[in-house]
Protein backbone atom coordinates (compact mmCIF):
# COMPACT_ATOMS: atom_id res chain seq x y z
CA UNK A 1 0.00 0.00 0.00
CA UNK A 2 2.59 2.27 1.21
CA UNK A 3 4.31 1.67 -2.77
CA UNK A 4 1.35 2.68 -4.28
CA UNK A 5 0.83 6.22 -2.13
CA UNK A 6 4.89 6.71 -3.16
CA UNK A 7 4.00 6.55 -6.90
CA UNK A 8 1.10 8.46 -6.59
CA UNK A 9 2.52 11.12 -4.50
CA UNK A 10 5.72 11.47 -6.97
CA UNK A 11 3.38 11.50 -9.86
CA UNK A 12 1.09 14.14 -8.39
CA UNK A 13 4.93 16.12 -7.77
CA UNK A 14 5.83 15.49 -11.59
CA UNK A 15 2.67 16.55 -12.78
CA UNK A 16 3.01 20.02 -10.91
CA UNK A 17 6.56 20.52 -12.00
CA UNK A 18 5.66 20.37 -15.63
CA UNK A 19 4.70 23.63 -16.04
CA UNK A 20 5.57 24.72 -19.24
CA UNK A 21 5.60 22.96 -22.81
CA UNK A 22 8.44 21.75 -24.43
CA UNK A 23 9.64 23.51 -27.56
CA UNK A 24 10.50 21.31 -30.78
CA UNK A 25 12.29 24.67 -32.89
CA UNK A 26 13.70 28.06 -31.85
CA UNK A 27 11.59 29.91 -34.52
CA UNK A 28 7.98 28.24 -34.66
CA UNK A 29 6.05 25.69 -32.36
CA UNK A 30 2.58 25.70 -33.56
CA UNK A 31 1.21 23.44 -31.02
CA UNK A 32 -2.52 24.65 -31.60
CA UNK A 33 -2.37 24.28 -35.70
CA UNK A 34 -2.81 27.75 -36.63
CA UNK A 35 -0.93 28.14 -39.27
CA UNK A 36 -0.61 26.05 -42.45
CA UNK A 37 2.73 24.04 -43.71
CA UNK A 38 3.71 26.60 -45.98
CA UNK A 39 3.55 29.81 -43.47
CA UNK A 40 5.14 27.82 -40.89
CA UNK A 41 7.91 27.44 -43.39
CA UNK A 42 7.79 30.98 -44.20
CA UNK A 43 7.50 32.01 -40.82
CA UNK A 44 10.60 29.76 -39.63
CA UNK A 45 12.98 30.95 -42.48
CA UNK A 46 11.73 34.80 -41.38
CA UNK A 47 13.01 34.22 -37.82
CA UNK A 48 16.15 32.28 -38.77
CA UNK A 49 16.74 34.72 -40.80
CA UNK A 50 16.57 37.41 -38.02
CA UNK A 51 18.98 35.07 -35.72
CA UNK A 52 21.39 35.17 -38.56
CA UNK A 53 21.61 38.63 -39.93
CA UNK A 54 20.58 40.33 -36.57
CA UNK A 55 21.94 38.00 -33.76
CA UNK A 56 18.05 38.12 -31.99
CA UNK A 57 15.94 35.01 -30.82
CA UNK A 58 12.69 35.52 -31.54
CA UNK A 59 10.10 32.38 -31.49
CA UNK A 60 6.23 31.58 -31.33
CA UNK A 61 4.46 29.72 -29.33
CA UNK A 62 0.64 28.75 -29.89
CA UNK A 63 -1.36 26.76 -27.53
CA UNK A 64 -4.63 25.29 -27.18
CA UNK A 65 -5.19 26.11 -23.49
CA UNK A 66 -3.20 27.41 -20.63
CA UNK A 67 -4.94 25.21 -18.07
CA UNK A 68 -3.10 22.61 -19.98
CA UNK A 69 0.16 23.16 -18.54
CA UNK A 70 -0.09 25.79 -15.59
CA UNK A 71 -3.71 27.11 -15.03
CA UNK A 72 -3.31 29.20 -11.65
CA UNK A 73 -0.50 31.69 -13.58
CA UNK A 74 -1.60 34.45 -15.27
CA UNK A 75 -1.00 35.14 -18.54
CA UNK A 76 2.01 37.53 -17.75
CA UNK A 77 3.64 34.89 -15.47
CA UNK A 78 3.38 31.67 -17.71
CA UNK A 79 4.55 34.14 -20.69
CA UNK A 80 7.45 35.02 -18.17
CA UNK A 81 7.94 31.41 -17.11
CA UNK A 82 7.76 29.85 -20.83
CA UNK A 83 10.39 32.73 -21.66
CA UNK A 84 13.02 32.08 -18.95
CA UNK A 85 12.65 28.19 -18.81
CA UNK A 86 13.75 28.03 -22.74
CA UNK A 87 16.37 30.64 -22.15
CA UNK A 88 15.40 32.75 -25.13
CA UNK A 89 17.58 35.38 -26.32
CA UNK A 90 21.52 36.48 -26.05
CA UNK A 91 22.41 35.60 -22.00
CA UNK A 92 24.48 38.71 -21.97
CA UNK A 93 22.03 41.06 -24.24
CA UNK A 94 18.70 39.36 -22.95
CA UNK A 95 17.31 40.93 -26.39
CA UNK A 96 15.23 37.48 -26.86
CA UNK A 97 11.44 37.95 -28.21
CA UNK A 98 8.45 35.31 -27.48
CA UNK A 99 4.97 35.77 -29.35
CA UNK A 100 2.67 33.38 -27.34
CA UNK A 101 -0.88 32.81 -28.43
CA UNK A 102 -3.48 30.89 -27.31
CA UNK A 103 -6.48 30.12 -28.90
CA UNK A 104 -9.35 29.16 -26.58
CA UNK A 105 -8.18 31.26 -23.74
CA UNK A 106 -8.32 34.50 -26.53
CA UNK A 107 -5.26 35.84 -25.05
CA UNK A 108 -1.64 37.02 -26.67
CA UNK A 109 1.41 38.21 -25.15
CA UNK A 110 4.81 39.62 -26.96
CA UNK A 111 7.26 38.84 -24.05
CA UNK A 112 10.44 41.26 -24.41
CA UNK A 113 13.60 40.22 -23.05
CA UNK A 114 15.12 42.07 -20.03
CA UNK A 115 17.61 44.19 -22.24
CA UNK A 116 14.85 46.16 -23.44
CA UNK A 117 13.38 47.67 -20.91
CA UNK A 118 10.17 49.30 -19.87
CA UNK A 119 10.29 51.82 -22.64
CA UNK A 120 9.75 48.84 -25.61
CA UNK A 121 6.42 48.01 -23.28
CA UNK A 122 4.46 50.61 -25.50
CA UNK A 123 5.53 49.72 -28.93
CA UNK A 124 4.58 46.02 -28.10
CA UNK A 125 1.15 46.73 -26.64
CA UNK A 126 0.82 49.09 -30.22
CA UNK A 127 2.00 46.27 -32.18
CA UNK A 128 -0.45 43.96 -30.33
CA UNK A 129 -3.82 46.34 -30.72
CA UNK A 130 -2.75 47.11 -34.62
CA UNK A 131 -1.55 44.38 -35.93
CA UNK A 132 -2.56 40.75 -33.92
CA UNK A 133 -5.79 41.77 -32.30
CA UNK A 134 -7.77 42.74 -35.38
CA UNK A 135 -7.32 39.44 -37.34
CA UNK A 136 -7.70 37.39 -34.23
CA UNK A 137 -11.32 38.81 -33.80
CA UNK A 138 -12.20 37.44 -37.14
CA UNK A 139 -10.54 34.09 -36.42
CA UNK A 140 -8.02 35.01 -38.86
CA UNK A 141 -5.10 33.72 -36.65
CA UNK A 142 -2.35 32.95 -39.07
CA UNK A 143 -2.84 36.20 -40.91
CA UNK A 144 -2.67 37.90 -37.86
CA UNK A 145 0.33 35.76 -36.56
CA UNK A 146 2.31 36.78 -39.98
CA UNK A 147 1.70 40.46 -40.07
CA UNK A 148 2.12 41.06 -36.37
CA UNK A 149 5.27 38.93 -36.02
CA UNK A 150 6.77 41.00 -38.89
CA UNK A 151 5.62 44.46 -36.88
CA UNK A 152 7.45 43.24 -33.94
CA UNK A 153 10.40 42.94 -36.03
CA UNK A 154 10.13 45.90 -37.81
CA UNK A 155 8.78 47.91 -34.74
CA UNK A 156 10.74 46.96 -31.86
CA UNK A 157 13.74 44.56 -33.08
CA UNK A 158 15.25 45.88 -35.79
CA UNK A 159 15.27 49.54 -34.19
CA UNK A 160 16.20 48.35 -30.75
CA UNK A 161 19.09 46.47 -32.65
CA UNK A 162 20.31 49.61 -34.39
CA UNK A 163 20.70 51.27 -31.05
CA UNK A 164 17.67 53.65 -31.47
CA UNK A 165 15.73 54.91 -28.83
CA UNK A 166 12.58 53.47 -27.79
CA UNK A 167 9.42 55.17 -29.25
CA UNK A 168 7.81 55.61 -26.12
CA UNK A 169 7.50 59.34 -25.87
CA UNK A 170 5.49 59.51 -29.37
CA UNK A 171 3.41 56.36 -28.79
CA UNK A 172 2.37 57.81 -25.03
CA UNK A 173 1.55 61.18 -26.81
CA UNK A 174 -0.56 59.96 -29.31
CA UNK A 175 -2.53 57.75 -26.99
CA UNK A 176 -2.67 60.90 -25.01
CA UNK A 177 -4.13 63.09 -27.61
CA UNK A 178 -6.61 60.32 -29.01
CA UNK A 179 -8.00 60.70 -25.50
CA UNK A 180 -8.45 63.84 -25.35
CA UNK A 181 -10.16 63.81 -29.17
CA UNK A 182 -12.42 61.00 -28.26
CA UNK A 183 -14.16 62.48 -25.57
CA UNK A 184 -13.68 66.24 -27.34
CA UNK A 185 -13.71 68.66 -24.34
CA UNK A 186 -10.43 70.70 -24.74
CA UNK A 187 -9.61 73.35 -27.64
CA UNK A 188 -6.40 73.10 -29.33
CA UNK A 189 -5.20 75.93 -27.10
CA UNK A 190 -5.27 73.66 -23.96
CA UNK A 191 -3.80 71.01 -26.01
CA UNK A 192 -0.99 72.25 -26.99
CA UNK A 193 -0.70 73.50 -23.71
CA UNK A 194 -0.97 69.98 -22.17
CA UNK A 195 1.20 68.85 -24.77
CA UNK A 196 4.06 70.85 -23.66
CA UNK A 197 3.42 69.88 -20.36
CA UNK A 198 3.89 66.50 -21.39
CA UNK A 199 6.76 66.84 -22.98
CA UNK A 200 8.25 68.79 -20.00
CA UNK A 201 7.25 65.95 -17.83
CA UNK A 202 9.13 63.41 -19.86
CA UNK A 203 11.78 65.35 -19.89
CA UNK A 204 12.15 65.87 -15.97
CA UNK A 205 12.75 62.56 -15.43
CA UNK A 206 15.83 62.08 -15.84
CA UNK A 207 18.03 64.16 -13.39
CA UNK A 208 21.64 65.49 -14.07
CA UNK A 209 24.42 64.32 -11.83
CA UNK A 210 25.91 68.08 -12.08
CA UNK A 211 23.37 70.66 -11.36
CA UNK A 212 20.78 68.19 -9.89
CA UNK A 213 18.19 69.43 -12.26
CA UNK A 214 15.59 67.30 -14.17
CA UNK A 215 17.10 67.46 -18.13
CA UNK A 216 19.34 64.90 -18.79
CA UNK A 217 18.75 63.59 -22.43
CA UNK A 218 20.03 59.99 -23.27
CA UNK A 219 20.87 58.84 -27.39
CA UNK A 220 22.25 55.57 -27.96
CA UNK A 221 24.42 55.30 -31.78
CA UNK A 222 25.67 52.77 -32.70
CA UNK A 223 29.29 52.90 -33.65
CA UNK A 224 29.99 49.62 -35.45
CA UNK A 225 27.58 46.99 -36.40
CA UNK A 226 28.22 43.33 -35.43
CA UNK A 227 28.55 40.64 -37.25
CA UNK A 228 29.83 37.22 -37.41
CA UNK A 229 32.74 37.45 -37.24
CA UNK A 230 33.37 40.48 -34.86
CA UNK A 231 31.49 42.52 -32.12
CA UNK A 232 29.40 45.65 -32.37
CA UNK A 233 29.84 48.31 -30.65
CA UNK A 234 28.30 52.19 -29.86
CA UNK A 235 27.80 54.47 -26.72
CA UNK A 236 25.42 55.78 -24.42
CA UNK A 237 25.72 59.77 -24.84
CA UNK A 238 24.23 61.84 -21.71
CA UNK A 239 23.79 65.57 -22.00
CA UNK A 240 22.14 68.17 -19.66
CA UNK A 241 19.80 70.72 -21.17
CA UNK A 242 20.56 73.08 -18.04
CA UNK A 243 23.86 72.81 -18.23
CA UNK A 244 27.61 71.86 -19.68
CA UNK A 245 27.13 67.93 -18.35
CA UNK A 246 28.29 65.62 -21.28
CA UNK A 247 29.39 62.15 -20.71
CA UNK A 248 29.32 59.31 -23.11
CA UNK A 249 29.06 55.82 -22.28
CA UNK A 250 31.06 52.71 -24.06
CA UNK A 251 28.58 49.47 -24.70
CA UNK A 252 29.11 46.34 -26.78
CA UNK A 253 27.04 44.86 -29.22
CA UNK A 254 27.85 40.67 -29.28
CA UNK A 255 28.63 38.84 -32.84
CA UNK A 256 25.78 37.51 -34.72
CA UNK A 257 25.50 33.94 -33.04
CA UNK A 258 25.77 30.99 -36.18
CA UNK A 259 26.08 27.61 -36.04
CA UNK A 260 27.88 25.77 -39.20
CA UNK A 261 28.14 26.24 -42.13
CA UNK A 262 25.83 30.02 -41.26
CA UNK A 263 22.97 27.54 -39.80
CA UNK A 264 21.77 28.66 -36.61
CA UNK A 265 22.50 26.91 -32.87
CA UNK A 266 20.27 23.94 -31.91
CA UNK A 267 19.00 25.87 -28.68
CA UNK A 268 18.57 29.06 -27.13
CA UNK A 269 20.76 31.24 -25.92
CA UNK A 270 20.31 31.35 -22.36
CA UNK A 271 18.42 34.56 -22.07
CA UNK A 272 15.80 35.73 -19.58
CA UNK A 273 13.35 38.20 -19.60
CA UNK A 274 12.20 41.19 -16.98
CA UNK A 275 8.71 40.49 -17.31
CA UNK A 276 8.29 43.40 -19.96
CA UNK A 277 6.20 43.23 -22.99
CA UNK A 278 2.22 43.51 -23.94
CA UNK A 279 -1.09 41.17 -23.28
CA UNK A 280 -4.07 41.73 -25.44
CA UNK A 281 -7.26 39.14 -25.52
CA UNK A 282 -10.02 39.56 -27.86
Amino acid sequence: MRWLIFLFLFWATSAISQSYPEYRSTTVNDYADLLSPDQEAALDQRLTKLRTENGVEMTVLTLTSQATFSAEQSLEAFATGVFDTWGIGDAELNDGVLVLVIRADRAMRIELGAGYGRDWNLAAGRVVDREFLPYFRQENYSRGIMNGVDAVIEDIVVPFKAGEQSPVTAIALEKFLGVIAAIAVASIAVIVVIVKMFRNLITRLRKCPQCGRGGLNKTRITTAKASRTRAGAGINRFHCSFCDYFSDQKFTISKVSTGPSGSTRSGFGGGRSGGGGASGRW
